[in-house]
């Protein structure tokens, strides 16, 4: 059986803050026998010579409230969800169809994890560090713990699983489709959606904890889905270039039977949500969300999407109590993916050709930057640090047939 312990044996009050090492903790065994915590020989394995009722003897004891537990809630609903569209389709001629659609799902009863415990930190402010010395170098700590007041004392923090979110997505989908002289074939298609829930997946994200800020109450929770896009717009085409037979040579023997096309991807930005580093209203969760805006400014630039002009101290709510702003209030920069490709069939005598193909990917070479550093505290705050899409690559590919 592994142990996971923090590490750190505290008690509430200016006390002593020791370092917690299992392998030299020392506990009796119902013989009488004094056995090391740890199996000799391992770091985190329990040594078989103990039990488990000696085990959660010693954790109550010397880490209060520390067993905590993973639970369904009493009384789980099956999620549901329910889909709706509406679809018109108008051919404009023999070779063009306009399309319009309304399509939405409304979810309910859906999966997500809450601490009605509170959750499993506690305050701790060191004071003085030194090292003694006996038969090891031992860190000694002194300072102040601030433990949490629960709803139910003596058990620790408790992850419960419940189906208590619910979802809503509706869209506007415009698309054309067709052929033009015979040559062109596209497809173009719009898409204005609004995807908000309370919670868009039982584990963390990249913009958003998984957990809420308070689970308790819920508030602020309803907003923007992780994975909401506003606006997107995408398109596709395929251009065939005839025999030419009116052009000069060179332009002939060129672009003679060439294909080219192409697609194309734009859409708005991901929603994500600003959070402190510290446990601003005191649950045990590092969940909490900003009090105010006011010294965030958004740029528009998708390297830098917020600029922090104030002290970040104060946007934060005042101790013990929650931050005003919603979940997923900000969003990351837009995204932009063109590509383009060029083929040619050059035909040789008996049935032999020769296929080239030439495919450039993002030609545009832009840099896409995900979520910034959303932690306010950090110094890279508000700051991209990563692209979610390659930059510019080019690849050729030739194939002989005979």
């Amino acid at each position: 059986m592994p142990l996971n312990f923090g590490g750190l044996n505290a008690s509430a009050g200016e006390a002593p803050l020791n370092f917690f090492n299992p392998g030299q903790t020392m506990l009796p065994t119902s013989s009488g026998q004094f056995v090391t915590l740890a199996q000799p020989g391992t770091v985190n394995r329990l040594n078989p010579q103990l039990t488990l009722n000696e085990l959660f003897t010693f954790t109550n004891l010397a880490f209060p409230d520390a067993l905590g537990a993973t639970l369904p809630t009493r009384h789980l609903e099956m999620p549901r969800a329910l889909h709706y569209d509406v679809i018109l389709d108008q051919q404009l001629n023999r070779n063009n169809v306009l399309s319009f659609a309304f399509v939405g799902t409304q979810g309910d009863h859906l999966l997500r994890f809450t601490t009605p415990n509170l959750g499993p930190a506690s305050t701790i402010v060191p004071t003085t560090f030194e090292v003694f010395q006996d038969q090891f170098a031992n860190p000694a700590v002194h300072g102040r713990v601030f433990p949490l007041v629960r709803p139910v004392d003596g058990l620790g923090a408790i992850n419960q699983f419940e189906t208590t979110a619910a979802s809503n997505y509706k869209s506007l989908q415009v698309s054309l489709r067709g052929r033009w002289r015979r040559s062109l074939q596209y497809e173009a298609a719009y898409v204005w959606s609004s995807a908000t829930d309370d919670v868009s997946d039982v584990f963390d994200l990249a913009g958003a904890p998984a957990l809420p800020q308070n689970s308790s109450t819920f508030a602020g929770e309803r907003g923007p889905a992780n994975f909401d896009s506003r606006h997107r717009l995408t398109y596709a085409f395929m251009y065939q270039f005839g025999q030419l037979s009116r052009r000069p040579r060179l332009v002939k023997m060129i672009l003679a039977n060439m294909q080219v096309s192409g697609t194309g991807r734009l859409n708005t930005g991901q929603p994500f949500t600003v959070n402190s580093i510290f446990d601003v209203n005191l649950d045990g969760n590092l969940t909490d969300r900003l009090n105010s805006t006011n010294g965030l400014v958004r740029t528009g630039n998708g390297r830098q999407p917020l600029l922090l002009t104030v002290d970040p101290g104060t946007l934060l709510a005042p101790a013990g109590t929650d931050g005003s702003v919603g979940r997923n209030t900000f969003r990351a920069g837009g995204t932009v993916e063109l590509d383009l490709a060029a083929g040619k069939r050059i035909q040789l005598v008996h049935g032999q050709a020769i296929d080239l193909r030439l495919e450039v990917f993002n030609f545009i070479n832009r840099a896409n930057f995900g979520i910034p550093v959303r932690f306010l505290e950090a110094p890279a705050f508000g700051q991209a640090t990563n692209t979610i899409t390659p930059g510019l690559r080019a690849q050729i590919s030739l194939k002989c047939s005979f």
